[in-house]
């Protein structure tokens, strides 16, 4: 019986045996110890004694003691060779070492460490276990934004494939149940189990999360290729009608337009307007949002009716709120402006200068773009005293400051010898 009890806490102890690692990750660098095969351990002292410096340095980490906190963790990942690789548990601590160098602004040394991370977690339970997704996604993460960014695709495609593969399970299932004979339809929302609606949101949110970062340094493909997946999970899980796919339209139309791929932008722009009209109040801010760009996708093609059109139904919808009220008009008056139709811009900045004040004063640079705007239309309206006017105020608070050229002739009596 004793021994029984020893076994199964031993296998408590040390969840999986070592395999191979299967992600895109470098390991040639990595110490000795974690690559090796797992030597599984019973001595729970030197556990006990690990855990202690692992705590104390997490501590100092939390409390702002840094230099303290990196002795302790640089001491904790050495302890935790005589744990072995093996455990899940010791992967903390170059995770934990891994973020303080980099809130230290350390990228180069933290990249190593948060690395082994995913690697120990990685050997510890299995590269298809969904606790993996929320550690590919840090690292990911700081690959792009402090790291090697040329890493981050390959690790991306291995989270992309991972989170697919589990969506078109549920698809597939769902599928199946439906169709068998004599059963009932499943008449819900989406079609994933129920058991799998949480991790699977999750994931999504990853996706569109990465997706978001890829897209803010210039990476549409894979980008598109991120919201794509977390539109499949939503329509999987929630259904083809819910806002959070709106949410996903609308930044597969955002991507579509860095891409100059208009047409894709306007599809992707007019389905998420749809399904946000449906399911938000009339006067939502988010819909303003979503009009607006579509606006813009139109006016990008030059079909300046269907613009004008969106943007007279946000005046008309958003008549109650200054805010929105005097964006909608300001967009469509530069609009006029920009096919010439210098009254009718003049009618709509003139009426956007007004609310422009009302909401933020008459001296707040927040107006200084309405003021310009306006002047140019005046000037072609035949109200040169009325642009100069605006030119003036415009100046007055935020003055326009020309770029200064050095003159060759000038230059050359002041020749440093």
């Amino acid at each position: 019986m004793k021994l029984k009890l020893i076994l199964m806490l031993l296998f408590l102890a040390q969840p999986a045996f070592a395999q191979e690692s299967q992600l895109d990750l470098d390991t040639s660098k990595f110490p000795e110890w974690m690559i090796r095969p797992a030597k599984y351990k019973a001595d729970q002292q030197v556990y006990a004694e690990w855990e202690k410096v692992q705590c104390s340095g997490a501590k100092a980490f939390e409390a702002f003691e840094y230099g303290k906190a990196e002795r302790l963790l640089k001491e904790a990942v050495n302890m935790a060779q005589e744990i072995g690789p093996g455990d899940i548990r010791i992967a903390k601590s170059p995770g934990d070492l891994g973020r303080l160098l980099e809130v230290r602004g350390r990228f180069d040394e933290a990249e190593p460490y948060l690395e082994q991370e995913l690697y120990l977690k990685e050997r510890a339970i299995g590269r298809d276990y969904p606790q993996l997704i929320p550690s590919m996604e840090d690292l990911i993460r700081f690959y792009l934004v402090n790291g090697t960014r040329d890493k981050a695709g390959p690790l991306t495609e291995d989270l992309i494939n991972f989170v697919q593969g589990k969506y078109r399970e549920q698809a597939k299932q769902a599928e199946e149940t439906k169709l068998k004979k004599g059963s009932p339809l499943i008449g819900w929302a989406g079609t994933a189990q129920m058991e799998m609606r949480g991790p699977l949101l999750d994931w999504s949110i990853t996706c569109d999360k990465l997706g978001d970062t890829y897209r803010y340094i210039g990476k549409p493909d894979m980008a598109e290729k991120l919201y794509k997946t977390a539109l499949d999970v939503k329509a999987t899980v929630l259904g083809k009608r819910h806002l959070s796919l709106a949410n996903s339209y609308d930044n597969l139309g955002r991507v579509s337009m860095t891409k100059g791929e208009l047409k894709d932008a306007e599809s992707y722009y007019l389905e998420s307007l749809s399904i946000s009209q449906e399911v938000l109040e009339k006067n939502d801010p988010a819909l303003f949002g979503r009009m607006d760009r579509l606006a813009k996708c139109y006016i990008e093609q030059k079909k300046f009716a269907q613009a004008e059109a969106v943007y007279k139904q946000a005046i008309a919808m958003f008549g109650g709120n200054k805010d929105y009220l005097q964006r909608a008009l300001f967009s469509l008056g530069c609009m006029y402006s920009d096919q010439r139709r210098y009254g009718s811009a003049s009618a709509m900045l003139g009426r956007a200068l007004s609310l422009a004040r009302e909401t933020n004063g008459n001296y707040s640079i927040q107006i200084v773009p309405y003021l310009r705007r306006y002047a140019y239309v005046a000037y072609y309206t035949g109200g040169k005293g009325r642009m100069q006017n605006l030119h003036a105020q415009a100046n007055y608070i935020a003055p326009e400051v020309k770029s200064l050229q050095a003159n060759a002739a000038v230059a050359g009596k002041f020749k440093v010898k």
